[in-house]
């Protein structure tokens, strides 16, 4: 128990810095899910998010559920949230990471640039914004009462939703895991 603790506090502590993912990526399993329905709610529901719409109207399809208490509320905050995420992916201080996640880039510059203030907002907004990711990739599964090997396929179709709508000059993981530049 004790080892656990310190684990988890460990990771925690760690989870902000440009350690994309201190776990193995797994490669994504899209043998037990429908990819096309997966992308179209990925594409209707982050379409939200970008709009402000805090209820879309996104219907369940082919196993997808997207109507569940825990999805909506997700995408009702990240909705709220997205014109300050976007102005913060903007400073170049932050990226999308492949693993569907916002990460900040811990930077000397972002030091610099940036008061402790700052710092703490902008820590809390990945955070907030990460754990509504958690709970819509979750739900997905969840809902559609798919296999736990499905989550990192669900992770890799909203990943590859996002890196399409990002903004020229945001910065994201690409396949190899280096940080690049959308647009250069």
């Amino acid at each position: 128990m004790k080892h656990t603790l310190w684990a988890t506090v460990a990771i925690l502590a760690t989870g902000c810095n440009t350690v994309v993912n201190p776990f193995v990526h797994m490669a994504p399993d899209y043998s037990k899910v429908d990819t096309e329905t997966l992308a179209k709610a990925a594409q209707e529901i982050e379409q939200a998010v970008r709009e402000g719409n805090r209820d879309p109207q996104i219907p369940d399809r082919n196993g997808i559920v997207v109507g569940s208490d825990v999805i909506r509320q997700s995408i009702r905050t990240r909705a709220a949230r997205f014109e300050r995420l976007n102005e913060f992916l903007d400073t170049g201080h932050a990226m999308e990471g492949r693993n569907g996640l916002v990460y900040i880039l811990r930077t000397k510059d972002y030091k610099q640039a940036t008061t402790r203030k700052q710092r703490d907002r902008n820590a809390l907004l990945v955070q907030s914004e990460n754990g509504d990711r958690w709970a819509l990739y979750e739900g997905i599964v969840e809902s559609g009462d798919f296999p736990s090997s499905v989550l990192s396929a669900v992770q890799d179709t909203f990943y590859r939703v996002r890196i399409e709508a990002l903004g020229s000059g945001h910065k994201y993981e690409n396949e190899s895991g280096a940080v690049v530049v959308k647009g250069q």
